[in-house]
């Protein structure tokens, strides 16, 4: 109830009771003994962390995942995601009082495995978008759908930040778009800017929107139904676009953002890619300054000490 009152959004109060079930689960594999807040020790958290790891199941009692999904061990990012809310409920717990010292403090760390993202490259972008507008003129649903992949990839929107346009969030002047506060995962609104063929393909869309009767959502993207659209249902039919251009990375709708970011960064500056993606940190923009492999030969043979920008030619004379 009190992290009810600091209003939290669902998802933020949803990872606080998945944690508390989580690790309330982990003290009965323990102890048959009532869970405690003083139960919670240094060494329990270590003992806690290394269950994660070695002994918890991966998407336990899930409804949709299948029983082969339901391996052993968890992945560094999701035991990161445990003690990051871990540590937010005992500060809490320290700044109420409820308990005097806190655990973490003489805890050592847990140190994940640094891994590379796969990013879709450019001609995979460009296939994709081309897959989609081949598409597009079979019916609305796929004109619709065409345009959302053209936003994301235009404006590296989060996809419900996307799915929660309206259409007077467009600023037809400025040919921009507003992410509302309430709407944005930092809580702070934003604009983004638009290219002219994704402002005109969103008001086309709109145009299409009038042909719907009866009640309708005020969005611009609408299920045919007339209601705002599924992440789950968008991500179904993006990976089969995916596929249908070839592309053999894992596919998942937030590789759009990372992609379209890492490409923004060969050219563009950081700080500006930090407004446009609604960081606060500066430093949590620093995870798309990784790059290809080819983009970063390419810069140092332009850039590097002895690269061509910093190398002086001269005719070698002759001896004859």
């Amino acid at each position: 109830m009190l992290k009810v009152k600091q209003n939290l959004r669902p998802a933020s109060l949803n990872q606080h009771v998945r944690l508390f079930k989580n690790i309330s689960t982990f003290h009965a594999t323990r102890s048959s003994s009532p869970f405690y807040l003083s139960d919670i020790t240094t060494e329990f958290i270590s003992d806690y962390v290394y269950w994660l790891k070695h002994e918890a199941v991966r998407f336990e009692d899930h409804k949709y995942k299948p029983k082969s999904a339901q391996t052993i061990g968890l992945s560094g990012a999701s035991i990161s995601g445990r003690i990051k809310y871990f540590k937010t409920f005992i500060n809490w717990c320290v700044k109420e009082e409820l308990i005097v010292k806190n655990p973490f403090d003489k805890w050592e760390g847990f140190k994940k495995d640094a891994h590379s993202i796969d990013i879709l490259t450019r001609e995979e972008l460009n296939n994709l978008l081309k897959v989609a507008k081949e598409h597009s003129k079979r019916s609305f649903k796929h004109f619709r759908d065409y345009i959302l992949l053209h936003l994301l990839i235009d404006g590296m929107f989060r996809i419900n930040e996307a799915l929660l346009l309206s259409p007077s969030d467009i600023d037809h002047v400025n040919k921009t778009i507003i992410i509302r506060s309430d709407h944005a995962k930092s809580r702070k609104a934003r604009v983004v800017p638009l290219s002219n063929k994704t402002y005109r393909l969103l008001v086309q869309l709109i145009e299409e929107n009038e042909a719907f009767e009866g009640e309708v959502d005020y969005l611009i993207y609408l299920s045919l139904s007339g209601r705002m659209l599924n992440n789950n249902n968008v991500l179904r039919d993006f990976k089969n676009l995916a596929h249908e251009a070839g592309i053999k990375k894992r596919f998942y709708l937030h590789l759009i953002r990372h992609s379209v970011a890492t490409h923004y960064l060969e050219n563009g500056d950081i700080e500006s890619l930090r407004k446009i993606l609604g960081h606060s940190d500066l430093r949590t923009v620093l995870i798309y300054a990784h790059m290809a492999d080819n983009t970063i030969i390419e810069k140092h043979s332009n850039a590097g000490f002895f690269g061509t920008n910093n190398t002086i030619s001269r005719k070698r004379s002759v001896l004859q």
